[in-house]
């Protein structure tokens, strides 16, 4: 996953969801998200089908998945409409 991506996209626009932002990019780079046990795809952001996940208090459970396989996980977290802490998530 290319974090500062998700960050320069983030800032580079301005209009969109900042969910959608994120899931698009992770899309772009080849990954299929899950957030707290739900397969997400950035249409339904930018479609307003995931208002519940947009106005989570607290940090959204994510995972990126490549050929069916879990590759990474980590914990978003939005502390302002475009300011995010993301952080791996380690067992």
């Amino acid at each position: 996953m290319n974090v500062q991506r998700i960050f320069d996209t983030l800032q580079e626009d301005q209009d969109s969801p900042p969910l959608g932002i994120i899931c698009a990019e992770l899309e772009e780079q080849g990954y299929k998200v899950r957030i707290d046990d739900r397969e997400i795809d950035s249409a339904d952001v930018y479609d307003g089908k995931l208002k519940d996940l947009e106005e989570k208090v607290g940090p959204l459970n994510v995972g990126l998945y490549r050929d069916g396989s879990l590759e990474q996980e980590f914990s978003l977290e939005f502390i302002d409409d475009r300011e995010v802490v993301i952080e791996r998530k380690i067992e």
